[in-house]
Parts: C-alpha cells; structure tokens; sequence
C-alpha cells in the first residue's frame, strides 16, 4: 500500500518492482492507498507504505514504513 506522494513510498516502490522482476514465484501488487481507501480500511492500514505478505488469501505478515531490499526478502522468506 502506497500513494504518489509519499516519499518513503517513492523509496520502496522500485525495490517491490525489483523483488517482483526477480522472483516469478511471487505476485506482486501495488494498491495506491488514494485510489482505494476501502481497500486500505479493510486491510488495516494506517500508515504508508505498508508491505502485506499473504498466501492462501491468508496475511502471514504485514508492516509499515520504509524497509530495505534485504529487509523486504526477509519478510517473505520467514
């Protein structure tokens, strides 16, 4: 979850592009929190940008703020 605006947003949103581009096991979206805040409510999300690790429909992880490529393999490794 992102917005346009949002500097940290700006930070994570090319390392989500690469992650996607590198690993063809995952399906990566990006849901701009302006464009879906109902989307945004029913997930919970109070601050951007907010990164959700699902499977099965299910969220296995989700957290806020800006976090490195290095971190961002590690939420969907663990």
């Amino acid at each position: 979850f992102y917005a346009d605006w949002c500097g940290p947003c700006r930070m994570v949103l090319p390392l989500v592009d690469e992650i996607a581009a590198e690993r063809e096991d995952l399906l990566v979206g990006k849901i701009n929190v302006n464009d879906n805040p109902d989307l945004a409510r029913e997930f919970g999300v109070l601050s951007i940008p907010t990164l959700v690790v699902m499977q099965d429909g299910k969220i296995l992880k989700k957290v806020s703020g800006a976090r490195s490529k290095e971190q961002i393999l590690q939420l969907l490794s663990a």
